[in-house]
């Protein structure tokens, strides 16, 4: 086919609002033989896998450059270069393949159910919404007796939604567990421990496992604490009525003749338990003081400190490694903030934070601190990913990093006896490779998620010649809004797209795109403000000067768009 080189214009129409109010919609249920990508007919599988000939790389002991590992009813029954293999087991041809742990996000909210825990008052917490519309509607909060954002009685493993779509792309990408929290108020709830695989019930490792506190503050200038001191105050207020109300419990079930009975509070009993349990506490810090800060309520308040962010934490990593807090590192780094003035001179605070945040991962390692990785903002499986290669380009090793998202979380969540490494009798989470985990052009082969695999089919690009030229300008509208972007695209002969999207949020590098047919595809990262982007992937159908398909947001939801192309083809 002779074709010129063309390049086409194509202005987006997306509404930032509805987008992010559609990452809590839920997504459509999808049959477990689908999961599988097994026809639903196959028969049963056998109780034992077996994968032979693969490179292991067990996350906690040497490398076995030539071994097999054995998986019997869900855990590793054997590894090793001379591992038996049963005469039932399903076996896996590894050569030329490398088994990894399956990768453990620590902190998400991936695979949970939107959120709205209710109002003010024993233990409510106010979830989205119009806050002027809250504020109206809402009885005022005036002090700590009426447990304002305080939802620690919420639990993690009861707002799981299995079905959702992240599940898969998160899992496809070799991420087989998570530490789930609920995200609504200053004290969010119970974290759970999951598999990402199963029934929700299935999906359950350990619950509750941690406890979440961010620092955020109740909902508006009228209601208290509505400031930053007053949420620390809050806060200390919290654990300190806790302690009282212990103490008071067990006073009176020693003897509780002529004593009122203590009073019912749904709030202070898990912060009781969180301490009599010493279950990680997470809360939110970045700079330097703000990490002494969770350090200091730690020792103030009993409660296991666990410090979540730590962007600024190479400054300071000794100090942290000497106070025994773990860190949970936020894989994605600080970005120069799209909304600056562009005759506006960034603070040397963000140019330091920017240039020295992915340090912090090598500083911990380096200092002996107790650290692990989480997907933080990262809208992607491949954007948190990337974030991982950025600190080992600034001095991380590849084992640690391997650690740092596998055996390192699942210690700080006390599971690191029954997962998080590649040793027999630990829950059967692996990711299979064709080559090693952290590299940019490696491919994740199959992954096995409480004994059971999953594999991606080859989904190889059309090859179909392109049915005709999508040159010219096309305007896409989603949900009807008004969000506009113009894409230059360049269509190359086989039908590769390539170019860059240009809108009110920067320009956006396109990073695949191909047109087959009258099929095409493209792929993008956006932002959604400062330091978040999320990878969206248009797929769809193209007709004389219209088309239509569906967008892909972070593999969180997808939604249908349509498009046309008012001046024709140029």
């Amino acid at each position: 086919m002779n074709r010129t080189v063309l390049t086409t214009r194509i202005a987006f129409r997306i509404g930032t609002g509805a987008l992010l109010l559609s990452l809590f919609a839920s997504s459509a249920p999808t049959p477990l033989a689908a999961q599988l990508h097994e026809p639903s007919d196959t028969p049963a599988r056998p109780p034992f896998y077996a994968i032979q000939n693969a490179r292991i790389v067990t996350g906690t002991g040497p490398v076995i450059e030539t071994g097999t590992v054995v998986i019997a009813n869900g855990l590793i029954e054997s590894v090793g270069p001379d591992a038996a293999i049963p005469p039932e087991a399903w076996v896996i041809d590894g050569a030329g393949l490398t088994v990894y742990p399956g990768l453990f996000d620590g902190l998400s909210q991936v695979g949970l159910e939107g959120q709205s825990q209710g109002g003010q008052g024993a233990g409510g917490g106010g979830g989205g919404g119009n806050p002027f519309a809250q504020l109206a509607s809402q009885e005022i909060s005036t002090g700590p007796e009426d447990r304002p954002a305080t939802n620690s009685w919420v639990h993690a493993a009861d707002l799981i939604d299995a079905d959702a779509d992240a599940i898969e792309t998160w899992r496809e990408a070799g991420f087989t567990s998570a530490l789930l929290e609920p995200g609504d108020g200053i004290v969010t709830g119970q974290g759970a421990v999951i598999d990402y695989a199963g029934s929700a019930q299935d999906m359950v490792v350990k619950s509750p496992a941690a406890l979440r506190i961010t620092m955020s503050g109740a909902g508006g200038f009228r209601s208290y604490p509505g400031s930053l001191m007053g949420v620390i105050a809050y806060i200390k207020q919290l654990y300190l009525d806790a302690e009282h109300q212990r103490m008071y419990e067990a006073r009176y079930e020693a003897d509780p003749r002529g004593q009122p009975r203590p009073t019912y509070d749904r709030a202070l009993e898990p912060i009781q338990a969180s301490i009599a349990g010493n279950w990680p506490t997470i809360m939110p810090a970045n700079e330097v003081k703000e990490i002494r800060r969770v350090i200091e309520l730690g020792r103030e308040t009993g409660a296991h400190a666990v410090v979540a962010g730590a962007f600024d934490a190479y400054d300071i990593a000794p100090e942290i490694a000497a106070a025994g807090v773990p860190v949970l590192v936020n894989l994605d780094w600080p970005d120069k903030d799209r909304n600056l003035d562009p005759e506006d001179e960034e603070s040397l605070q963000s140019l330091r934070r920017r240039a020295y945040a992915p340090t912090t991962p090598a500083a911990l390692e380096g200092a002996g601190a107790t650290w692990a990785f989480y997907s933080g903002g990262a809208g992607s499986p491949r954007e948190a990913l990337a974030g991982v290669r950025k600190a080992i380009d600034n001095g991380l090793s590849e084992d640690a990093a391997l650690r740092a998202l596998t055996i390192a979380p699942a210690r700080i969540y006390g599971v690191d006896r029954i997962m998080g490494s590649v040793e027999q009798g630990k829950i059967a989470n692996l990711v299979i490779t064709d080559g090693d985990l952290f590299s940019k052009d490696t491919k994740v082969r199959m992954v096995f998620v409480d004994g059971n695999k999953f594999e991606k089919p080859t989904e190889a690009r059309p090859t179909e010649a392109p049915a005709a030229d999508m040159s010219g300008t096309w305007i896409l509208s989603l949900n009807n809004q008004s969000e506009e972007a113009t894409a230059e695209l360049t269509m190359a002969e086989d039908g590769t797209l390539t170019g860059t999207i240009q809108g009110e949020r920067g320009e956006q590098q396109i990073t695949d795109g191909w047109v087959s047919g009258n099929q095409f595809s493209i792929t993008v990262s956006a932002s959604m403000g400062p330091g978040r982007t999320v990878e969206v992937v248009y797929n769809g159908t193209f007709e004389g000067d219209s088309l239509e398909g569906t967008a892909s947001f972070g593999g969180r939801f997808t939604q249908e768009f349509t498009g046309t192309r008012p001046g024709g083809g140029q």
